[in-house]
């Protein structure tokens, strides 16, 4: 059964009820972690409703908009809020990964970066996490303004969490699958006309 998500907006608090609970402990694992980046969680727990049972999980709410939004965004700023919220819960080159992170789900206030939306989020390699953020860059920017960005993110990313060349062709590939099957099944769109050739960039790239 397709998991049910509703979100409620308030002032200053968002809650997000959830159908089943593999989408609701994957996304309170993160926010019980209090990792870097991350909204704060103020409670949780399970709703009875008239016709079935809900989890649900309130955070403080950021009042920002997704960084693709803003055309001037940095790029190393973004990498180094990214490489703080995987090293955090770093173990055996291994972290927990936002999966899901398309531009709505990374929130921009002041300079600052939130990840929001973990119920897809697993513990995997940082790689994986990189490598399927860049994919959305490959589609929204042309050939030299794509490379400058991404090269911003990856130089400022690795200062803190180096990436391994094998497993980033590994990760990078896996991404680009479930990133072109996620996009035809939501959007029913082929990748963007330069998104060949950035992708290859990013296969060569680490």
């Amino acid at each position: 059964m397709r998991t049910r998500v509703n979100i409620v907006l308030y002032p200053n608090v968002i809650t997000k009820t959830f159908s089943d609970t593999r989408s609701y402990e994957a996304e309170l694992r993160v926010y019980r972690l209090n990792l870097p980046h991350v909204p704060l969680l103020l409670c949780n727990g399970k709703a009875e409703e008239p016709e079935e049972s809900v989890w649900y999980i309130s955070t403080k709410r950021i009042k920002a908009k997704p960084y693709l939004d803003e055309k001037g965004f940095d790029p190393a700023r973004l990498a180094a809020a990214l490489a703080d919220f995987h090293r955090a819960s770093m173990v055996d080159s291994k972290c927990i990964c936002h999966i899901d992170n398309q531009p709505k789900n990374i929130l921009l206030n002041a300079g600052d970066f939130y990840f929001v939306d973990f119920s897809d989020s697993r513990e995997d390699y940082p790689e994986t996490d990189v490598s399927h953020l860049l994919l959305f860059w490959a589609e929204e920017y042309e050939f030299i303004d794509f490379i400058r960005r991404a090269a911003a993110f990856l130089n400022s990313y690795q200062t803190q969490i180096p990436l391994d060349p094998q497993r980033w062709r590994f990760c990078l590939s896996d991404s680009i699958n479930r990133f072109d099957k996620r996009r035809l099944q939501h959007r029913g769109k082929n990748p963007a006309v330069h998104s060949p050739r950035n992708r290859n960039w990013l296969s060569e790239v680490i």
